[in-house]
This record gives structure tokens, C-alpha cells and sequence, in this order.
């Protein structure tokens, strides 16, 4: 037998649904705040102790170290061109200030104009270790203030004696403004305006995000998921207790609705939380590829910068296509995945291993040629690991044939001379 729902049953069913969820936030979201020194115990100290005043810092207050072009804007500093330095094209901001770190676990920062492209990097040096940087990246959420968790870095403690703002990457022709900095003491508010904020931060996707994707940063105070998940569940015992007191009722909707209508709604949230995630993303990939022949976009995607040296490769080495060896840094082996991808189909390497002596010694017997790679930003032969053994000429003696940013090419002692070296 079929059982229909009237539209007042609907709508009592979805009344209850709504009055479950409303009562089991207004449940959690105060004991989770109370039990903050359990879930997060790097907090107790700020709870226990004496609360300071906010620290503001206006935008003008900011020195430039680093800077192609800045100038100031009222109380903002404004960052129009970036600096070309090696290995990335940045800016740097410094302001001088002594305070304890102990009293202030959350930044609240407001910048203007930034893009997925750009990397913003708070700095900070400590009295206990004078002239040592240490930092942490600025979650990017769009426009208007922000909070962080400062928390998140094991780093921030002691007195802090100094404060930079660094911007790395690509301005996209557009200035950044920096309005200001405030350091904040803690309370439940900035508890929850850092989970929400962590929520939203958006990094665009790399080649790992086809595996996993959480969409918050790491080191997050609250996983959405879970969260989502156990106030579904509260309000589900809710739903359940409420039928308890009016289950003479005859005129109550089926227990079946008021759940299904709650899942509904928790999920739809979960899923905005994932859509707006979907959105930046497809804006962001519009911005990179959008009206771009196959080699512009190839050269603007995450592993460009390799693809660029792949050209030079294949014409120096195409006459060995089984004879050469991909040998990469510790931790970057898919990119030496991606990179034998951009080899084919003219060159074929054999062997893909982690740098050391041992494969280095062997290349000399079993290969023409070797490709080193290192992480982006940086110079092969400027690694430790490669640096260690290609000066040691009883292992290597290679002469270079080819580089250009993080992609080296070296021919090793069996291999013919390379046309157009």
C-alpha cells in the first residue's frame, strides 16, 4: 500500500526538521565552545591567561623591503609591481613591533585585490632568534577581512619583535591593497570566525586533489564533514525525542520525513560548502586556459615551468629515446611521472629513481643521458643532493648540455656528442 503525505504533513515534517537542526546547533555550538581546552588544548593558555587589548596595524605603517612598485593609499600600502627576484617575483612589507605572541592567537588581516595566484605570507621574527623568519601562508577567501588561526604554527610563541607581509607570484595586472593587520586575543567569536574561515579558504587544485580533497586547509580546527555529520545525528535523537512527547498524535507526519527532509538540509549545506569550492575552481581554470592553443596551456598549468624544458630536451636527446634516466628529489616523484609523460613520444625514459650516488655511478654505464629535476622555484645543481655528488667527479664527471629553471639536462660519459649542444 502507497501512504501519501499531504502538503501539511510536508510542512509540519519539514517544521520539525528545521526546529531539530536550530535546537541541536544551538546545543553544540555552545559545548563545543566550552570544551575548546579538550579539543584544541593549544588554546588553554590563551583562555586562562590575562586578555590583552587588540593590536591594530594600518596598512601604511608597513615599510617596504621588497617592492617593484608600492606606494601608500590613506592608511593602506598599496603593492602595484612586484620585485623580480629569484625564484619567484615578490614583495615584502615590514613593520617593527614589540609583543608577546602568548596574548594574541588570532590575525584578522584585510587585503584587497588578491587572486588565487598569489601567495601571501605573513613573517614574523622572534627575540629568542633574532634574524630567523619564520611564516605562515594567509588562507586566500576572496575579498574583505579575514581571520587565522595562528595557532596552526608551532613557530608562533615568545616575544615577537617583528612583523612582514609578503606577497608572492603574479599581481594578474592587478594592485593589492593592504588595509591592515589586528592581532586579537581570544574569544568565542574568533573561535568561530576561524572555522568558518577555514572553511571557505580556497586553494586551487593540484595533481594530488584527484586523490584527496578536503577543502580546508591543513591543520584545520573543524573537518566540515564530521562536523556536519554529528549535528545531523543530534538532531536526529532530537526528531526522535520530540516524536516520544507526541507520538498520541495522529495528526504528526510519518518519523520517516522529518529525517529524510534533515539529511536533506545538512546535505545541501555540505554540498554548498563543496560548490562554492567548484566555482573558484572553474574560474580560476577559465582565467589559466580559457582561448589558449594546447602549448599555452600546457605552459600555464601547475607543471609549465617543466613542460617549457621538455622542447629542448627531445631535440638535444631525441636520437637516444631508451637511453636516459629521470633522476628527481626526494618527495617529487610524480613530477618526474609527468615529466617522462612529456617526453613521449620521442624519448622513453627508461628509470625514474630518487637522487643518490649509487644511481648516479650507474647512469655512466647504462645511460646517454640524465634529466634532474628539483622543486619548482629552484635550480638543480643549487640542491644538496645533486650538488653532493655531481661535485664528486669520481661519481659523475657529466658535462651539461641543457637548463633552464628547475630542469637539468647532463650528458653522461658514454654519451655521443649532443647536436646543437
Amino acid at each position: 500500500m502507497i501512504s501519501t503525505i499531504s502538503n501539511r504533513d510536508f510542512l509540519k515534517a519539514l517544521g520539525l526538521a528545521v526546529a531539530a537542526l536550530a535546537a541541536s546547533a544551538a546545543l553544540l555550538i555552545p559545548g563545543y565552545l566550552w570544551l575548546v581546552p579538550v579539543f584544541h588544548p593549544e588554546f588553554k593558555p590563551y583562555i586562562e591567561g590575562d586578555r590583552a587589548d587588540p593590536i591594530a596595524i594600518s596598512g601604511n605603517r608597513f615599510q617596504p623591503v621588497v617592492s617593484g612598485d608600492s606606494r601608500v593609499d590613506g592608511s593602506a600600502a598599496i603593492i602595484s609591481e612586484l620585485a623580480e627576484v629569484p625564484p619567484e617575483d615578490h614583495a615584502v612589507l615590514v613593520h617593527r613591533r614589540l609583543f608577546r605572541a602568548d596574548q594574541f592567537p588570532f590575525l584578522r588581516y584585510h587585503i584587497e585585490g588578491r587572486n588565487p595566484a598569489l601567495q601571501v605570507m605573513l613573517f614574523w621574527q622572534r627575540a629568542d632568534a633574532p634574524g630567523e623568519n619564520h611564516f605562515a601562508e594567509l588562507d586566500y577567501s576572496g575579498e574583505g577581512p579575514r581571520l587565522h588561526n595562528l595557532l596552526r604554527h608551532e613557530e608562533w610563541r615568545g616575544t615577537i619583535t617583528e612583523l612582514a607581509v609578503g606577497f608572492f607570484g603574479d599581481l594578474r595586472g592587478e594592485a593589492v591593497k593592504l588595509h591592515g593587520l589586528e592581532l586579537e586575543p581570544y574569544s568565542h567569536s574568533g573561535i568561530l570566525q576561524a572555522v568558518w574561515a577555514e572553511w571557505t579558504a580556497f586553494a586551487p587544485w593540484d595533481q594530488r586533489s584527484i586523490n584527496a580533497y578536503r577543502g580546508v586547509p591543513s591543520g584545520a580546527l573543524m573537518y566540515p564533514v564530521p562536523a556536519i555529520a554529528i549535528w545531523l545525528a543530534t538532531s536526529m535523537i532530537i526528531i526522535l525525542l520530540l516524536r516520544q512527547f507526541t507520538r498520541r498524535d495522529n495528526l504528526s507526519p510519518p518519523l520517516w520525513l522529518p529525517a529524510i527532509l534533515a539529511t536533506g538540509l545538512t546535505w545541501a549545506i555540505l554540498d554548498g560548502l563543496w560548490l562554492q569550492q567548484l566555482f573558484r575552481q572553474n574560474a580560476e581554470t577559465r582565467h589559466l586556459f580559457a582561448g589558449k592553443t594546447l602549448h599555452e596551456k600546457k605552459l600555464a598549468d601547475w607543471d609549465g615551468e617543466y613542460y617549457q624544458g621538455v622542447a629542448s630536451i627531445k631535440e638535444l636527446a631525441g636520437n637516444h629515446t631508451n637511453d636516459v634516466i629521470i633522476l628527481y628529489q626526494e618527495g617529487h616523484a610524480a613530477m618526474a611521472q609527468r615529466m617522462r609523460f612529456h617526453l613521449l613520444p620521442q624519448i622513453m625514459a627508461r628509470k625514474l629513481h630518487t637522487a643518490n650516488e649509487t644511481w648516479i655511478r650507474s647512469a655512466n654505464r647504462e645511460f646517454d643521458y640524465v634529466v634532474l629535476l628539483s622543486e619548482s622555484g629552484s635550480k638543480p645543481y643549487s640542491q644538496p643532493v645533486f650538488r653532493r655528488a655531481l661535485e664528486d667527479t669520481n661519481a659523475a664527471n657529466w658535462s651539461m648540455v641543457w637548463t633552464h629553471g628547475p630542469v637539468a639536462l647532463y650528458a653522461t660519459n658514454r654519451a655521443q656528442p649532443a647536436t646543437g649542444s
